[in-house]
């Protein structure tokens, strides 16, 4: 029995090319289909987005050009979730799940087609959260510290909700025993310094919506209203919610087999999809946006899972939750014509 199950083990590695390359150009069909039926484009702006996102819309010079810039995010911040996995050692055993539970994700939920101020936001967000575990249990990381919070300043000037990230990277370097007043001021102007070029352009022009109209949309709370999602919207979120909790319960229940830092890394990320999950259900008018968040600790979470746990049901699901993410787009998109 043992060696059965060794050489099942051995036999389904979901990161090799015979598993890897055919779903992910599987994710690639999903953009390609999504582009001839032109699925989230014309890109708008919104009255409630920041000025700069507005601006943006507007100068977006085509379809295609637009595609593609979603297309070259979307696989930038999968590739920067790799490294992160593979420098910081995330996932005790050499994987590419993370970069592609990421693309699974983004390439299946046509709410993130093809360009959101969130591509951004996100791309901005995953560096900064590699900038937060590079602060492991060095509270001269001043500098690190400082570029994190930059970062999350600078995704804000497209998606002025990242900043409710900001206190969660405070308790990220609490647990990381980097957290020291110098650190936490080094934060603090990591984002002012943006806003205070932000600030500086507005006096200029004589004109404060940049800052007026964004912040007065941050602390507008307004629960989602779940009576008005049809059933198969929820299909593909409750399937990324359940993996992620049951990721999350086997790291938890087996902790001791990480190191200590990849424990702690991980129970950030834990701590992060809970929030961004949170953040879903209080803001109705920016949910998508989380929802696109909650997929960056949610890939690498899943991604844990199944690579170190082994069976016939851990290979099974995998290969459901990939059928049924691509079949609910199609049929979403199916019901869009």
């Amino acid at each position: 029995m043992r060696v059965a199950y060794n050489k099942y083990s051995r036999r389904f590695d979901f990161s090799a090319p015979p598993t890897f390359v055919p779903v992910l150009l599987a994710c690639i069909v999903c953009w390609v289909v999504s582009y001839l039926y032109s699925v989230g484009y014309p890109v708008y702006g919104e009255v409630s987005a920041t000025p700069l996102w507005n601006t943006i819309c507007q100068a977006l010079p085509g379809k295609e050009f637009t595609y593609i810039i979603g297309m070259a995010l979307m696989f930038g911040g999968a590739f920067l979730l790799h490294r992160a996995n593979y420098v910081l050692v995330l996932i005790r055993e050499k994987t590419m799940l993370p970069f592609l539970f990421y693309v699974l994700f983004i390439s299946t939920n046509p709410d993130f087609f093809p360009l959101k101020s969130t591509s951004v936001g996100v791309f901005c967000l995953i560096l900064a959260i590699y900038q937060l575990f590079t602060t492991y249990h060095d509270p001269e990381a001043r500098e690190k510290a400082y570029s994190a919070a930059l970062l999350i300043g600078i995704g804000s000037l497209l998606w002025i909700h990242l900043l409710w990230f900001l206190p969660l990277f405070w308790l990220g370097m609490y647990n990381f025993r980097s957290l020291t007043p110098r650190t936490f001021i080094a934060s603090l102007l990591g984002v002012a310094t943006v806003y205070w070029f932000l600030l500086g352009w507005c006096v200029w022009q004589r004109d404060f919506t940049l800052f007026s109209v964004p912040f007065s949309t941050l602390f507008k709370v307004r629960f989602l209203a779940t009576d008005g999602i049809v059933l198969l919207d929820w299909i593909s979120i409750m399937a990324i919610a359940l993996l992620t909790v049951v990721a999350s319960l086997n790291i938890v229940m087996h902790d001791t087999e990480d190191s200590l830092r990849s424990r702690q890394f991980l129970s950030f990320l834990i701590a992060m999809s809970v929030w961004a999950f949170s953040l879903y259900f209080l803001y109705e008018q920016v949910s998508e946006e989380f929802l696109e968040t909650a997929c960056v600790p949610a890939s690498i979470l899943i991604a844990h899972f199944f690579t170190v746990t082994r069976g016939k049901i851990v290979f099974w699901s995998f290969f459901a939750t990939v059928a049924v993410l691509i079949a609910t787009l199609f049929i979403r998109i199916w019901n869009f014509l």
